[in-house]
């Protein structure tokens, strides 16, 4: 296991939903009557009757015409109106430069994303091509050193030796763990959703970055077989020991060193990096592949 700066390949992978009331009166009534009793007349002489005085008239009694309350009306709920909706505007279509000139427009796009001091990792030369290449590269189960969208963990590979003799053994340190947090970093500083609105928006040009590597179809489905390639990664709890017969380090284990270069690579970032990325990536791809 050669210490490459094929983590980079990693890196650029992942760096790639608020009464009624009524009123009433009451009607008031009065009358009256008088009597008058009868006499026994005297054998007097007949006198004309003296004139009789008409009773008086009683007044009319007038009566108050009735009240008469007209109820209020119910009150009635106001009608409210239904919401007109604003009329969509639709976002302008992004012109997107010449593949040969699409640096500086690929830096544009994620330096809102991140801070200068993380997007600095990122390679700015041929950015997508590289990115394309990696992808496939991974995509094979394969890592191929000259296609590198980011900057290497530096220092180099940190190990400590655990047993002397021609058969040696070393162990990966914290250190070389540390190496990758900057890359890490870079990662998270781009939300998941955010790196896929990106990469939609930049897709015509690793479609014509694809194409030039004489293949046909899109570039998507292989981006998301690289990524699946590293979720498959599988999760090793024992101490990882490696041994170097000639330049390289290898794995101890022969089912660790015998998987793809990608998921050594996993390995070699160490338990806590490993999760992060996995988490990443699978948040990522659910993006990519939501409807």
């Amino acid at each position: 296991m050669k210490d490459s700066s094929t983590a980079g390949n990693a890196v650029a992978i992942i760096a790639i939903v608020i009464v009624i009331a009524l009123l009433g009166g009451f009607i008031y009534w009065y009358q009256s009557q008088q009597a008058t009793p009868d006499t026994l007349p005297t054998p007097v002489p007949v006198q004309a009757p003296a004139p009789v005085q008409p009773a008086p008239t009683p007044e009319p009694v007038i009566e108050p015409e009735p009240i008469i309350e007209t109820p209020e009306p119910e009150p009635v709920d106001p009608v409210t109106p239904e919401p007109v909706p604003e009329p969509e505007i639709a976002e302008p279509e992004i012109e997107l430069p010449p593949l040969n000139e699409s640096d500086a427009f690929v830096s544009e796009q994620i330096a809102p994303e991140s801070s200068d001091e993380l997007t600095a990792l990122i390679v700015p030369d041929e950015v997508v091509r590289k990115t394309v290449r990696a992808a496939i590269s991974i995509a094979n189960n394969r890592l191929v050193n000259q296609y590198r969208p980011v900057l290497s963990p530096l220092p180099t590979l940190g190990v400590t030796q655990i047993s002397g003799g021609p058969d040696a053994e070393y162990e990966l340190t914290e250190a070389n763990y540390r190496r990758y947090d900057k890359h890490i970093a870079l990662m998270e500083s781009i939300e998941p959703a955010a790196l896929a609105r990106i990469f939609t928006t930049l897709e015509p040009m690793f479609d014509e970055a694809y194409a030039e590597q004489g293949l046909e179809g899109k570039f998507r489905p292989v981006l998301l077989n690289a990524i699946d390639n590293m979720l498959a990664t599988p999760e090793v709890t024992k101490t990882l020991t490696l041994k170097r017969p000639a330049v390289m380090y290898k794995y101890t284990d022969p089912e660790l060193e015998a998987l793809s270069d990608p998921q050594k690579l996993m390995l070699r970032i160490g338990p806590e990096n490993r999760a992060k990325v996995k988490a990443y990536l699978e948040k990522f791809e659910t993006e990519l592949t939501a409807p």
